[in-house]
């Protein structure tokens, strides 16, 4: 996994920066960013105007996450090579967090 997650930058850029290659890179970079401890209660849904949304099962885990979002942003774009996410916004949703993972 960690192969594949280094080549996210060069799959992007061979793209051409096409959007839905932009989503798919990123929920992919929020996975391994997020690691095994929030992988069930962190689910990435989309990237929407550069805005990633993640499920979480309940306000708790929003306002925990929400404090680790800029930690978080950093991870991702990291991992992406260049700034494409410019915000993560955590939503409720129990079903996603607890069968999506």
């Amino acid at each position: 996994m960690e192969g594949l997650i280094k080549t996210l930058p060069a799959v992007v850029r061979a793209s051409g920066n096409a959007p839905e290659v932009i989503e798919a890179a990123a929920i992919a970079a929020w996975k391994h960013a997020a690691g095994e401890n929030l992988k069930s209660h962190a689910v990435p849904l989309s990237l929407q105007d550069r805005t990633l949304k993640v499920a979480v099962a309940d306000a708790i885990w929003q306002k925990q996450l929400h404090a680790m979002r800029g930690q978080m942003l950093f991870r991702v774009n990291s991992l992406l090579g260049q700034p494409l996410v410019g915000s993560i916004e955590f939503v409720i949703d129990s079903q996603s967090s607890d069968s999506r993972s």
